[in-house]
């Protein structure tokens, strides 16, 4: 019995992220958008404030495996959706903004391309992109969703695959430069 909860559970840990890609897409309506679909409402601009530009401050922060820096305005999230904390993924979400984050995750290589992948079917209009930082190159895909800028970007740390899956940031801003140009990943096996 046991066995079979474990399994469960890492099946919907695995689906989740999944679960969390699809809420930021497919549908393209614009905020203010008169001809949005019916039984849709795009949220308004001012629902997604944009995070700080420029200047950027804040601090280091660690989690499992990760260090990375966190933003002023943003909240390093140990824990999951059922409280479990994971040194394989962790979240960094903008105070003023429930759609505008950072979720990184460890997978193989296989699972992050096929990640993009899969997203890149549930959105359209999406762009492949790269974007080098602190040394390390990114891969993966831009586009919006309901006006608001979404990425879903993999690079290898030495044979560990990070995923970071974004929105309410560009993926070339400075924010995104600037977290992304920040991460360490030390996985002691």
């Amino acid at each position: 019995m046991k066995n079979v909860l474990k399994i469960l559970a890492a099946a919907m840990a695995l689906m989740l992220p999944l679960a969390f890609l699809a809420s930021c897409g497919g549908n393209t309506a614009q905020p203010g958008d008169t001809n949005a679909p019916a039984g849709t409402d795009a949220p308004a601009e001012t629902d997604a404030p944009a995070a700080p530009e420029g200047d950027i401050k804040g601090a280091m922060d660690e989690h499992g495996y990760y260090k990375v820096f966190v933003p002023e305005g943003y909240t390093l999230k140990h824990e999951d959706v059922f409280g479990d904390v994971d040194p394989e993924a962790f979240n960094l979400n903008y105070d003023e903004s429930s759609f505008t984050y950072f979720m990184f995750h460890m997978y193989s290589e296989d699972n992050a391309k096929s990640s993009v992948e899969t997203t890149k079917e549930l959105n359209e209009d999406t762009s492949d992109v790269t974007l080098e930082t602190n040394g390390v190159k990114w891969t993966g895909i831009a586009y919006e969703s309901y006006g608001i800028a979404c990425f879903q970007l993999y690079a290898d740390f030495d044979g560990h695959f990070v995923l970071v899956s974004g929105a309410g940031n560009a993926y070339d801003s400075a924010i995104v430069k600037t977290v992304l140009g920040s991460l360490e990943v030390n996985v002691t096996e």
